[in-house]
């Protein structure tokens, strides 16, 4: 026997832990544990720690001598990526947006989805459900309620598809909520869209400085968001709230989770994204973004936060789980598509399409080089990565930032795993 890789020994309030990133296992230990651990190679004389091993064994703590921890996550990468038991459409029914922010990333057209490209889509879906993989669309845009009639139609057309075939249909949507009201939540039920994401960026005034209507002089979006997102939940649709964070408005997320109590959306799974300054169409916004570990750190006190506030479906502590492929860019059946048809893998490519890797129109003829660059975008490939014991929740970051950079976008668990994991003791070790 022998030691993971990837155990990390930590002390906490006079108690020593052992977290494993492999496993993802975290444990109190003591002496006998440390013991062990650093004598592996003797463990078949400890006959008296039968349980203990088994324990670190099932932890992973302890692997076999020829057990190869790298080679077995370039396995699980490798399957990860080309695993295609579940078609993932990520479609765009149009980028056409009633919202200007300032650091949206989508190149804004009026062009709505065509029936040719509605009909490849469906080709599309029917063959993957004949060889029995499930169908998974998310609706995105620009914002996609412009073109919800679209977006029904279609929807009915994909349950039928895969009812025909005795394949499951999931469904979500990407919505800014504004044009939301009774009966698109009604047509969203209908349709399966049974989760729904809707950015809000913090207390009304922040909100609406950041989140405005396009050629209006309405004071605001704020009000009418947080009142759809009230119809969307009394009806059981499942909302995530996304609270975009930067350097002008973290300072005011509790008082924005005090508004969502206030309106009795405790329920609601509050999720915090990096603003970045890659994923922005306007540079002058740069300043006001965190870097990774500034964030890293911003996130574990949000975290706290939300505990506190007692937000109901919002896991806490924010805890790792460990990857096999990092997203939907390096998954070999994972496609985004825009209204013209053209297919990304990345959401931060769609609507640009010098970064397309094909066109659904194209007869099969979908993958060119950028394809294969993010499918085989490797952290393998990287020394500083091999030897990272945080490897297996991280696989190297966004392949996006990844190629672009030409090395590893570390995941900000690179900065923050032991705040994460001594708040996760005292939730459940009562340290």
């Amino acid at each position: 026997m022998k030691a993971s890789r990837y155990n990390i020994i930590f002390e906490h309030n006079n108690k020593k832990f052992a977290f494993n990133a492999f496993s993802c296992a975290l444990a109190e230990i003591d002496k006998d544990f440390l013991r062990i651990l650093n004598n592996c190679k003797k463990i078949d004389s400890y006959s008296k720690d039968s349980e203990l091993i088994k324990n670190m064994k099932e932890g992973q703590y302890i692997v076999e001598d020829d057990f190869d921890e790298i080679e077995h996550l370039k396995m699980v990468n490798f399957f990860g990526k080309f695993n295609n038991r579940r078609l993932g459409l990520v479609i765009a029914p149009t980028l056409n947006c009633n919202f200007a922010c300032p650091y949206c990333f989508e190149r804004l057209s009026t062009e709505m989805i065509s029936a040719e490209v509605q009909n490849a889509l469906f080709n599309l879906a029917e063959n993957a459900a004949k060889g029995k993989s499930d169908v998974n669309v998310i609706w995105y845009g620009g914002e996609p309620l412009i073109a919800k009639e679209i977006i029904f139609n279609m929807s009915e057309k994909f349950i039928n598809i895969c009812r025909k075939y005795g394949v499951n249909y999931n469904a979500s949507i990407v919505t800014n909520g504004y044009l939301i009201d009774d009966s698109v939540v009604e047509s969203m039920i209908k349709a399966r869209i049974q989760f729904a994401q809707v950015t809000i960026d913090g207390p009304e005034d922040i909100h609406n400085s950041r989140r405005k209507l396009r050629a209006s002089n309405e004071s605001g979006t704020f009000n009418k968001i947080i009142k759809n997102v009230k119809k969307m939940t009394t009806k059981n649709v499942n909302v995530s709230i996304r609270v975009n964070i930067d350097k002008t408005n973290s300072s005011r997320v509790e008082e924005f989770l005090d508004v969502l109590k206030a309106n009795h959306l405790e329920k609601c799974n509050v999720n915090f994204g990096h603003v970045r300054p890659y994923t922005s169409a306007c540079s002058s916004i740069t300043s006001t973004c965190f870097d990774t570990k500034e964030y890293a750190n911003m996130d574990v006190k949000l975290q706290s936060m939300l505990n506190l506030k007692k937000f109901e479906l919002s896991s806490y502590p924010y805890y790792p789980s460990a990857k096999a492929n990092y997203c939907c860019a390096d998954s070999i059946s994972s496609f985004v598509i825009d209204p013209k048809g053209n297919m990304y893998k990345c959401w931060n490519d769609v609507g640009n399409a010098s970064r397309k890797i094909g066109n659904v129109l194209g007869k099969g003829e979908y993958f060119n080089l950028l394809h294969t660059q993010y499918m085989f975008w490797s952290p393998f490939e990287f020394e500083e990565c091999k030897k990272c014991n945080v490897l297996p929740i991280c696989m190297g970051g966004c392949p996006y930032e990844g190629l672009k950079q030409g090395k590893p976008d570390c995941e900000k668990w690179r900065y923050n795993l032991m705040d994460v994991l001594k708040n996760k003791c005292e939730q459940e070790v009562n340290v």
